[in-house]
Formats: C-alpha cells, structure tokens, sequence
C-alpha cells in the first residue's frame, strides 16, 4: 500500500513567530507539507499562483489587507479551489460571518490548545481522503450518504479517527527528518530544565545545530509535551524559553 502524498500547504501570518510556530504543527503532524509562508496578503496570493497549495492556513490581520479580502481573492482565481483554513485572534460577527460564506473549513481563534489544532488537521486529511477516493470512482455522481459523509468529514466536532500513514496525536513519534535517539535525548535534557530552556542552549549542552534543537522543541510544543515563555533580554527582545508542561505523560 503506498503513502499518501503530503499537502501542500501555505501558511500566512503576519507575526514570523506565529508563522513558525504553525510551520511547525503542520510539519509535526506528518500528512503536511509546507511550501510556502507569507507575511502579507499580496505575497500570500503571489505564492498561491505560485505554488498550487492545496491548503491555506490564513490569518485575518495582515499588514497590507484583510485576510477576509485575501480569501475573496482566493475563491475568485481560475483552477481548483483553495481549501482555507483560517486560524486568527479575529473574533467580530461580520468577520466570522464573511469568512464562513466565504468558505473557510474551520475558523479557529487564538490561542488555542495543540490538541484543537491536531483535531482540526485530523478532520481536514479525513476529508482530503474522502474527495480522493470519490475521485477515484468512476461515478462522478455522489448519493445523499456519501454527501453527509464529506460533509461530515470538515465538521471537527470531537477527535477526527486517524487513518493509516499518519502519526496519532499522543504519542511522541517523530516526523520524518527527525531521529527518535535524538528527540529522547531532547526531552530528557527540557525535562531536567524545570524554569525551561532556549533552542541555543539545548543545542549547547547536546552538541548539535540550534536550528536542530529548535525543530525538535517545535514538534514537542505542536504535540502539547511543551509549551513557549517569552523571555525579554537586556535588549527587550523577547526570547523563545521552553518549557516542558507539567500534564505531559511520563515515558
């Protein structure tokens, strides 16, 4: 049986950290792949024609247009449609009204747990599964039961059933590039942190690259074993600390 492709997906955020952090959730989850990150509404539409993703996470607050203004846009293109999804502090009536009729899967408002996160994606790779499949038929015809069951698919009401090829939300296995010795040694080293850590200074204490270290504690906070402190410096620059969350499971 072969792998399931990935999805390309784009994400656009205004915020470059926000941007990594859910670069991150996509990569951790293993069904995604990222092809392109935009900070603005007019990159986001360049690297759509671009790219061909076929999932936009999009933000609502962006520097140069509205992210309601970027879905319009989006819907409006020639080709197959865009599936968006859009994660935003946004939470106004007439933004969430316009983002619905304009067609978004979900609407997610920050902050949210990585769990609603991994949730949302479960139910979004059951649905790209379902229109693949459907695809496959050799019916283009769909009945009433098949319909409900697309449909129900987007819904993300409650845990979405993993299906072969993906990595289940509770465990600690890593995605592909990341070595399971070193994610142990990982965690063991942000365990022993109890105020927690930055990426330089795990990087520091177990010999490896920081932008290593920093993947590896990026895929611990997308799975909720983790969670980021800001820490601000002489300079007021704040700083990524991690810090492994009190709930996580013992291995």
């Amino acid at each position: 049986m072969s792998t399931p492709a990935l999805i390309p997906t784009l994400v656009v955020d205004d915020d470059r950290e926000v941007a990594g952090i859910h670069t991150g959730f996509l990569l951790a989850h293993g069904a995604f792949d990222v092809v392109g990150v935009a900070h603005t509404g007019a990159r986001a539409l360049e690297l759509a024609e671009a790219l061909q993703p076929r999932l936009v996470l999009l933000d609502i607050h962006l520097p140069d247009m509205s992210g309601i203004e970027v879905l319009r846009a989006l819907r409006n293109r020639p080709g197959e449609p865009l599936d968006v999804v859009a994660i935003t502090a946004a939470r106004e009536l007439d933004t969430v009204r316009a983002a619905v009729a304009g067609g978004v899967l979900h609407y997610l408002v920050k902050p949210f747990s990585a769990t609603v996160l991994n949730q949302r994606l479960d139910h979004y790779v059951a649905y790209r599964r379902e229109l693949d499949t459907h695809a496959g038929d050799d019916s283009p015809a769909l009945d009433q039961h098949r319909i409900d069951r697309l449909l129900g698919s987007t819904a993300g009401s409650g845990p979405a059933p993993r299906t072969s090829g993906t990595t289940p939300t509770t465990t600690l296995a890593p995605p592909k590039g990341l070595s399971a010795p070193t994610l142990d040694a990982v965690v063991r080293d942000l365990r022993g942190q109890g105020r927690g850590t930055s990426a330089s200074e795990v990087a520091a204490r177990l010999g490896m690259a920081r932008v290593s270290a920093r993947r590896y504690l990026e895929f611990l906070v997308s799975r909720g074993q983790a969670r980021i402190v800001p820490q601000y410096g002489s300079a007021g620059r704040p700083e990524k600390f991690y810090v492994w969350t009190s709930h996580a499971g013992e291995e």
